[in-house]
């Protein structure tokens, strides 16, 4: 099995293999998390749940990134999409460079290696221009959060992406998303696939919801790349349905209900276990 190293921007619809690693099943939701049968859909709801709302997370929601403190600079192996392009894959390649290194702190003990190539100049430009993508990182719940160990900051309009214990930014795309309020919905997204693929995606509770679902997904995204992005795109807009539903549409959550009930009791008991 594979870790798929996602781009964010669902319109292109990209999948990055860049990592192998054992998928494992612990913390399984138990399979009995099936209910009521799905409504068959003719096509799914949505091209990518990336765009179904920029308030999942905005401004109103608290973030609990404290502080950002510098450390010594020493080389780390990195990931960059503006390199040995794979046009099957969406592009890129792993660099062995020095870049600026920093560690966030969260307010939930949380710490997470900040790793930013130096093109940014100087350490105090890169801290710039990453306080942001820290704030909006501090919104996630720590469900989304809790496998996070670095980040990998670059310039470039190249896509995010999630795995390898990881958040994958490209400056140029953020701002872009920034522009569109989508900056903490994109990091929903990839941090489905850092913190929630590796654990879910093959486990039997989530097949058998998958199975119960009768064919429904929820984007054209994760009907085309099922085993790679269906976890990415469905828990984000699970978590929008249970905690955020005045941030939808009532015809978005109705028709959610329906196209996907299993997958949306299974994300529920996820969510429980973690105490949201």
């Amino acid at each position: 099995p594979t870790m798929l190293y996602c781009e964010a921007n669902v319109m292109k619809k990209i999948v990055f293999v860049i990592s192998i690693l054992f998928i494992a099943a612990c913390g399984d939701p138990a399979p009995d998390s099936a209910t009521s049968g799905a409504i068959k859909q003719v096509q799914p709801l949505y091209s990518g749940t990336l765009f179904v709302s920029p308030r999942i997370l905005d401004d109103s929601d608290p973030s609990l990134f404290v502080s950002l403190e510098k450390i010594s600079d020493e080389q780390r192996r990195m990931f960059d999409r503006r390199n040995g392009m794979n046009e099957s894959y969406g592009g890129g390649k792993w660099i062995e460079t020095v870049p600026f290194l920093f560690i966030a702190y969260f307010s939930d003990g949380q710490e997470i290696e900040l790793q930013v190539n130096k093109e940014f100049e100087n350490a105090y430009a890169a801290q710039e221009v990453a306080l942001p993508y820290l704030n909006a990182i501090g919104k996630l719940p720590l469900l989304f959060r809790k496998d996070v160990e670095t980040i990998w900051l670059h310039k470039g309009t190249k896509g995010f992406g999630g795995g390898n214990n990881n958040l994958l930014i490209h400056h140029g795309r953020g701002l872009e998303y920034m522009q569109d309020g989508l900056l903490e919905e994109a990091f929903l997204h990839e941090a489905s696939h850092t913190s929630l693929d590796r654990e879910h995606a093959s486990s039997k509770g989530w097949l058998a919801a998958v199975q119960a679902d009768g064919g429904n997904f929820i984007s054209d995204y994760a009907k085309e790349y099922p085993q790679g992005e269906d976890i990415a795109e469905t828990f984000p807009i699970c978590f929008a349905v249970q905690y955020k539903p005045e941030r939808l549409k009532k015809s978005d959550i109705e028709k959610i209900k329906k196209s996907i009930p299993n997958r949306l009791a299974y994300c529920n008991k996820v969510f429980e276990m973690y105490g949201m």
